[in-house]
């Protein structure tokens, strides 16, 4: 195993991380709301000749983005396993997903398309681009230090996206001190672009470690694009068929999926729940994001131990039963300080279920099988669990009327992810072949 390798790898978390911690959760959904409006104190959006809620026209954008990930990156993945391209399309998409974070800065009121399509590719870029990284796991170390690097890939993204975010922060603090803009809304408006731009220019730059270092053997040339084409769609049914004959592999990803349905959507709705439920300001809910980063890569390190000692499949049990703890807590807590101590509880579970999750199911992933194309399934089910768990909760908002009732309603998805890695547990069990993902490592 070469260390060095590894810290390239890792590098990739360093640079894309950015991307969802500033733009995604902290400042462009805020921004665009503000540069789109059509009145300064109404959330209404005139668009393509309708009315939108702000958040409404993001989200659909964000799951456009979804939908065309799903349709191209599967046969991409086939094509990349099939002719040792999995960093070319890396480079392709990270590319893509950077240059995009500057065209976030051209956006305003005149040119809100520009916005739109700027998200929808950001949100392409970002997300393909993690399947072929996620793919080079299996190959870049034995399953036996998959916990440990899938960790430490979650720490330096933890941690090098925060660093940027106060960047940000500092800069929003130091704009009126400098005389750039006054404070409050109009500083926001004048940092939140150069931001956009800080962070495409940080992706781009730092994954170019990843790209010059981390190696990757050429199996086969491209050949015509027919050929590849074909080729690309057989690895990828190669893959389908790995998941449906392997009980395992198939219970694994539907335990993943049910998983992702609670864990994205506490992401993405955390903040409006801090704001509407306990007036939290969002000065407050910054620095409480800081802190989930910051504790999440603890928890990502902390976890990967967990599991060595106990073994991936009862580590993960035990991780979405502290999710659903914390589901149950939402419902209860009245108090800023619970609120505090409620979001460190997530930074530490979320770091331990993300980086455990890949870790897992990179083990399960032998070496002459399609990587690719295999993590392009493992893609799949995060994305079809975020639009589940995002329908889930915004039904039971609508019916209920609350936000402690929806956070209700996700724990119930991390009961499910806990019922079904029991049963991938036990069929694991059952044969020697998936020791790896069952037992305690015994090599410490």
């Amino acid at each position: 195993m070469n260390r060095r390798i590894i810290w390239a790898w890792c590098m990739y978390d360093w640079a894309n991380s950015a991307y969802p911690l500033v733009i995604s959760t902290a400042l462009f959904p805020v921004y665009f709301t503000i540069i789109a409006r059509d009145h300064a104190h109404s959330t209404i959006v005139t668009f393509a000749g309708l009315q939108w809620e702000s958040a409404s026209l993001y989200s659909l954008a964000i799951a456009v983005s979804y939908g065309a990930n799903a349709l191209l990156v599967p046969v991409l993945s086939g094509i990349a396993d099939w002719g040792g391209r999995k960093k070319m399309f890396l480079r392709l998409f990270c590319t893509v997903g950077s240059l995009s974070c500057g065209f976030l800065a051209l956006t305003d009121r005149q040119h809100l398309w520009l916005g739109i399509c700027a998200a929808i590719v950001a949100s392409i870029g970002f997300n393909g681009s993690l399947v072929f990284y996620n793919a080079f796991l299996p190959e870049i170390a034995p399953p036996r230090f998959h916990d440990r690097i899938s960790a430490r890939g979650y720490m330096f993204g933890y941690v090098g996206s925060s660093l940027l975010l106060i960047a940000v922060v500092g800069a929003l603090q130091l704009a009126p001190v400098l005389g750039i803009a006054p404070s409050g809304e109009t500083a926001f408006l004048a940092v939140a672009p150069w931001s956009f731009l800080a962070v495409g220019a940080w992706w781009y730059a730092f994954a170019q470690i990843t790209l010059h270092i981390v190696p990757e053997h050429r199996v086969h040339g491209l050949g015509t694009v027919s050929a590849a084409i074909q080729h690309g769609i057989g690895q990828l049914l190669q893959a389908l068929r790995i998941v449906v004959r392997s009980p395992v592999h198939r219970t694994f990803l539907a335990s993943y999926l049910a998983a992702s349905m609670g864990v994205q959507s506490v992401i993405m709705v955390a903040s409006v729940y801090g704001n509407q439920e306990l007036s939290l300001s969002e000065a407050l809910l910054v620095g409480i994001i800081l802190l989930v980063q910051f504790v999440a890569a603890l928890g990502s390190w902390l976890w990967s131990r967990v599991s060595e000692w106990l073994g991936n499949t009862r580590a993960l049990v035990l991780i979405t039963m502290v999710w659903m703890l914390v589901c149950i807590a939402a419902y209860a807590i009245t108090t800023v300080s619970a609120f505090v101590i409620l979001s460190a509880t997530v930074g530490l579970v979320l770091g331990g279920i993300q980086s455990q999750m890949r870790s897992t199911f990179s083990k399960l992933i032998a070496p002459e099988q399609a990587h690719a194309a295999l993590f392009s399934l493992y893609d799949i089910a995060e994305k079809l669990g975020t639009m589940a768990g995002m329908g889930m909760f915004s039904a039971a908002v609508a019916v209920t009327g609350s936000l402690r009732i929806g956070a209700l309603v996700l724990g119930a998805a991390f009961v499910l992810a806990a019922l079904l890695l029991v049963i991938v547990h036990r069929r694991a069990s059952a044969s020697p072949a998936w020791a790896r993902i069952t037992q305690p490592r015994r090599d410490r």
